[in-house]
């Protein structure tokens, strides 16, 4: 662990100083693709990740009772779990059909309440 605070660190500005910068700037970040620190080229400095993500899993035919696809789709906030929908359908084009339907709509609407 780097014991100087992360103004001192930045002050003298190198690539090693950087790195270290970077890696305590984000030490307390959990959640997977939670916007994180990062130095690009020359410098700039970048803090990217996401906040809404999609999860999905399906399972075909000969792994399940019957004789269709079936599975969910996630939403997940900052990592969290906050909608899911579940699908079932005879053929895999009738599951991307719906799931790529309802994965635009959604996006839609959010998108429609943040604007």
């Amino acid at each position: 662990k780097h014991t100087k605070p992360l103004n001192v660190i930045i002050m003298e500005l190198n690539w090693d100083n950087a790195k270290i910068w970077q890696e305590k700037a984000n030490e307390k970040k959990e959640i997977f693709d939670e916007p994180k620190w990062q130095w690009d080229c020359n410098f700039k400095l970048d803090f990217d990740g996401s906040l809404l993500r999609i999860s999905s899993r399906f399972y075909p035919p000969h792994k399940n009772a019957g004789n269709w696809w079936e599975g969910y789709t996630a939403v997940l906030f900052l990592g969290k779990e906050i909608f899911k929908k579940e699908f079932k359908f005879d053929t895999l084009d009738e599951l991307k059909t719906e799931v790529e339907k309802f994965t635009k709509h959604y996006s839609q609407s959010v998108k429609s309440r943040l604007i």
